[in-house]
């Protein structure tokens, strides 16, 4: 339960922010018919992940398989917020809290969960194209993922521990954009225009993670932020499970070891241990990537992809929250 005013204090940044992050929405948009998928399956495609896997052709087999796992685990991922976005969606319909008036919410939350949809589709389409292949997990745990926000925890709670859940993926995806640009600065190959186009939706879903994280959950109780962190660390270890479920699969699949000496795997690791393990200070403050960005991991990054900054700057809380004593989770 919710005190009556908790939320009154940025229902309105809340609202205006969603309403200007999904204003284009129709335009800057991602759709698997908008790419020519001859391109996918080319040598010269080939060649070209095995630059960004490895810094130099002639790594193409493992290139391929590591994306080949990491694509569609990550379609399974996306499937995944799709999903629990639109259940939150439904545990809002008779909430009369101010976020929840009018439009703003229910648009940001109904787009971003279509937009997931569409890149599980593409992905896994990509994932056929490059390799000829596709790992399959029993299921992608999606029964046990889901269960995790089967719970009687306020929407809202569910919804920035979603956000976070998504949030370390879509910032670790966003440093590889960076690098196919870097590589690829014309757009020549198929997977710089399939990540840069990604990079529109994703734009769009970090900046409503920001808020969910920078206005949202600084407004909820110390009990309820307590229950998003507890969720959060339920859907990880999962999602950890999965990659690795995914990671033998396309190992048994694809009879190729795509981890052992593989630079693009070795940064990827790190960045997602740093951003997971970071978000979150002991007293359960919450930053963005950017935030707890270190001359060392900012040194990582700037050398794998050519940046300093991963995202636009995450929006600010309103200068007082009102308190919620007394408000139950």
């Amino acid at each position: 339960m919710t005190s009556p005013d908790q939320f009154d204090g940025i229902a309105e940044a809340v609202r205006t922010e969603l309403a200007s992050v999904t204003r284009l929405a129709h335009i800057n948009t991602f759709h698997p018919n908008a790419f020519d998928w001859a391109e996918a399956g080319t040598r010269a495609e080939r060649e070209f992940v095995s630059v960004v896997a490895y810094g130099e052709r002639g790594h193409e087999a493992q290139a391929v398989a590591y994306l080949t796992k990491e694509l569609a685990q990550l379609a399974e991922i996306e499937r995944h917020v799709s999903t629990v976005m639109a259940m939150v969606m439904g545990e809002l319909h008779d909430l009369r809290d101010p976020i929840n008036l009018g439009h703003e919410l229910h648009n940001a939350l109904s787009c971003f969960a279509a937009e997931e949809i569409q890149h599980a589709n593409t992905f896994y389409r990509y994932v056929r194209a490059l390799s000829g292949a596709e790992p399959r997990v029993h299921k992608a745990l999606f029964d046990e993922r889901l269960e995790v926000f089967r719970t009687d925890d306020h929407p809202y709670v569910k919804l920035v521990a979603l956000c976070c859940s998504a949030y370390v993926g879509e910032s670790v995806i966003t440093v590889f954009e960076h690098r196919t640009d870097a590589l690829d600065p014309d757009r020549a190959r198929f997977f710089t225009r399939l990540l840069h186009t990604h990079g529109l939706d994703e734009a769009r879903h970090v900046k409503i993670d920001h808020v969910a994280m920078k206005l949202i959950y600084p407004a909820l109780t110390s009990q309820q932020q307590q229950r998003v962190r507890e969720l959060l660390g339920q859907i990880e270890e999962l999602n950890r499970t999965l990659a690795a479920s995914f990671e033998a699969a396309t190992r048994q699949l694809l009879d190729i070891d795509f981890v052992t000496d593989n630079p693009a795997a070795a940064v990827q690791l790190e960045m997602t241990k740093a951003f997971g393990g970071k978000v979150f200070a002991a007293d359960g403050t919450l930053y963005s990537v950017d935030e707890i960005l270190d001359d060392e991991l900012t040194q990582l990054i700037t050398e794998f992809s050519g940046v300093d900054r991963i995202h636009a700057a995450a929006v600010e809380p309103p200068a007082k929250v009102p308190s919620v004593v007394g408000a139950r989770p």
